[in-house]
């Protein structure tokens, strides 16, 4: 038996500050599972969870005070992937069960599952009992009628995102599209905002992809854009036309431009994601619709009331499919093991370095 469980720690201020702990481990409690970690994804948009950790309570799901490391500093970032279980007193979930949901990066994790149906149960550990339910939801996997075998490699790194890309496409579709002509994607190499993109290119809505220099072509290969536009060249665009942003980098300096371009133009900005985490705060707005938070879970929530699981399932699965396609033709999948590999990895992500045409997959 494991005595000892490795696990990343993040300073919450400074993320390239991070190491990895070792956590000694106590004899599985009454009524939990124990839960071999892996593989799990990395992707911008965990860099996201933490820069909004504290507004959102990310960094609560994993508090390291919580599991025994009294580090104040410090938090664990949350990534989506598998888990296997290996010690059980839980008489509903048998040794061997594989799962897929939130964890923590560790070799291991506790859960006490609760509200068990068929398909999935959730984690009633004391202190994620009042966080959101959709990220305290494990799927069985086997019991999933919309695991699909032969795209086990991409739910990790895609299907989180393109759930948000989905619900994305949906809101705007709701609202009429803020009587956009245009729609604007910040970051328009990330998976989040391809998902959105490929949606969005569905119902025939113009969409301009705004990226570094380095990844205008991947943009440009993937066909998802009307347009492509660098960041340096947003004076290149046009003018005249009501204009919505949907912003997955939250940089201020690219907000601050879009802005003094298109001012009074802009008819809403949806601010998704923070992965240029080191980025200017929000600037002051003169003109134009001011930037408003969107937070999936809360959308998923209103949407899950109003179709039912079933027909949201549906709904979802009618896209992602048709995307999962698609991304043969511009991903590639990778599986890394130990800690060096994550770590490397882990920076190269966080200073913007890792290219938008991979997906990573990890294991400790």
């Amino acid at each position: 038996m494991q005595t000892a469980n490795t696990t990343l720690l993040v300073n919450r201020s400074d993320f390239s500050d991070v190491e990895m702990v070792q956590q000694p481990e106590t004899e599985l409690a009454n009524a939990h599972i124990r839960v071999e970690i892996g593989p799990f994804a990395l992707t911008a948009n965990n860099i996201t969870y933490m820069a909004v950790g504290d507004l959102i309570g990310y960094w609560k799901f994993f508090d390291p005070k919580a599991y025994g490391i009294d580090r104040p500093a410090m938090g664990r970032m949350p990534v989506w992937g598998y888990g296997s279980v290996v010690e059980s007193k839980c008489a509903d979930i048998e040794i061997g069960t594989r799962i897929y949901g939130f964890f923590p990066v560790a070799e291991r994790i506790d859960l006490k599952p609760v509200h068990g149906t068929k398909t999935s149960f959730q984690d009633g550990t004391a202190h994620r009992t009042d966080l959101h339910s959709i990220y305290n939801t494990y799927t069985k996997i086997a019991a999933d009628p919309s695991f699909v075998p032969e795209l086990e490699a991409l739910q990790p790194i895609l299907r989180p995102l393109f759930t948000t890309s989905f619900l994305i496409d949906n809101f705007f579709a709701e609202e009429d599209f803020f009587g956009a002509e245009q729609i604007i994607i910040i970051s328009a190499s990330s998976k989040t905002a391809l998902g959105t993109a490929f949606c969005l290119k569905q119902r025939g809505v113009r969409t301009i992809g705004l990226t570094s220099p380095g990844n205008v072509d991947f943009v440009k290969s993937t066909g998802f854009y009307d347009q492509t536009v660098a960041y340096d060249d947003v004076a290149q665009l046009k003018k005249g036309m009501k204009t919505a942003l949907i912003d997955m980098a939250g940089n201020g300096d690219v907000n601050a431009a879009l802005y003094r371009h298109f001012g009074a133009e802009i008819v809403h900005n949806c601010m998704v994601g923070k992965s240029h985490w080191e980025g200017a705060p929000p600037p002051k707005i003169q003109a134009g619709a001011p930037p408003i938070m969107f937070f999936a879970p809360d959308c998923a929530k209103t949407l899950l009331a109003k179709w039912g699981p079933a027909e949201f399932a549906q709904n979802l699965g009618a896209k992602w499919m048709p995307f999962c396609q698609s991304s043969r033709d511009w991903l590639s999948v990778e599986t890394y093991q130990g800690e060096a590999n994550l770590l490397a990895n882990y920076h190269e992500l966080l200073a913007g370095r890792a290219s938008p045409a991979l997906g990573q997959l990890f294991k400790l």
